[in-house]
């Protein structure tokens, strides 16, 4: 069973590997009607951990700075978040966070106006489909007057002057509707941010939990149609995936850090190349990936120390550069010395 985290504790991203820190909730579920479904909020809480996990390296520190400074505010949150943006597997999923613009509202009140932008786009479909049959009739009207000697020609006139000013009405309740339902929209969106960043400076500044992806996780799936701990409560049972790579050599860079008796005033490459090769072969396709891509770390860790960096932050800082590192085109010369510094491990 999970323990509460007192303040001050999991501030050190050197301690007990994040991986191994409960994540279950030990309180009571509360009683009422569920607005999310058990298998929308697992497919949600998912696509957080593994965006979280991706983007690790680089929001990680800046939230837990975040959480340490009492005085913290939403635009902290927002300022943290603003590397996702660059991710390649952003979906859209942290857009709220990282946008710029919120407006103060309560999850009740987005859900009331979320409904009403669905009533509106429902309203403006019906129009929709009923201005198409109106201009299909006017259509009418005009093959009807392309005839040879038709008919009644005053009175089809007249009915196509009628089915006209209704086109034209149709036509100008739509775009009120589609303007309405836009502003609408806007006003939401910028709703969902004030509270999504809200609840995660809440769950920060709760000291409760470990501040990690499945944790964060857990927190936000439900955001912001209903609170974070809400969110926690109804997440924390729900299976994981396995972790993206990102997260896994962050990881891994933490538990060797963490290892480290002596301050360093050059690069601690071979501090860094030792503690690797003493990493536990249980870490399994993790481990290889830092052998075979020493050469990428080497160059982030060296990277690394050419500026001043809090030590608590040099996993993230490191984890960070070697990701880019191993990501960007490399010319033939760097391809081959990137072979030969290969780890055997």
């Amino acid at each position: 069973m999970p323990h509460k985290k007192k303040h001050g504790q999991d501030r050190n991203p050197g301690g007990v590997s994040i991986s191994a820190q409960s994540t279950t909730l030990t309180e009571k579920p509360k009683r009422g009607r569920r607005t999310i479904p058990d298998n929308f909020l697992l497919g949600t809480r998912n696509a957080w951990a593994a965006l979280l996990e991706e983007s690790w390296p680089e929001i990680g520190w800046p939230l837990l700075r975040t959480r340490d400074r009492r005085n913290s505010t939403i635009e902290d949150v927002r300022k943290a978040f603003e590397p996702v943006k660059e991710k390649p597997h952003n979906s859209g999923l942290a857009t709220a966070f990282y946008d710029k613009s919120s407006e103060s509202a309560n999850p009740s009140v987005i859900r009331k106006n979320r409904l009403h932008v669905g009533k509106l786009d429902a309203e403006i479909h019906q129009t929709q489909v009923k201005r198409d049959e109106c201009q299909r009739s006017c259509q009418e009207v005009e093959a009807a007057l392309k005839e040879p000697n038709p008919g009644d020609a005053d009175a089809i006139k007249d009915e196509g002057r009628r089915r006209l000013q209704r086109l034209l009405q149709l036509e100008d309740n739509l775009k009120k509707l589609q303007s309405e339902r836009d502003i609408l929209d806007i006003k939401v969106r910028n709703q969902e941010a004030y509270v999504s960043r809200s609840e995660l400076l809440n769950y920060l500044h709760s000291g409760r939990y470990a501040i990690n992806p499945q944790n964060l996780a857990n927190a936000l799936a439900g955001v912001p149609w209903m609170k974070w701990r809400q969110s926690f409560t109804r997440c924390s049972a729900m299976p994981f995936n396995q972790p993206r790579l990102d997260y896994s050599v962050f990881e891994a860079m933490s538990d060797v850090w963490r290892r480290r008796s002596d301050e360093f005033e050059e690069a601690p490459v071979e501090f860094f190349r030792a503690g690797l090769l003493k990493l536990s072969k249980k870490l399994g396709y993790t481990r290889q990936f830092l052998c075979e891509h020493w050469h990428d770390l080497k160059l982030a860790i060296e990277e690394c120390w050419q500026s001043k960096h809090d030590p608590t932050s040099i996993p993230f800082v490191i984890t960070s550069t070697f990701m880019r590192n191993v990501t960007r085109q490399k010319g033939p010369a760097e391809r081959i010395l990137a072979e030969r510094d290969k780890l055997e491990g």
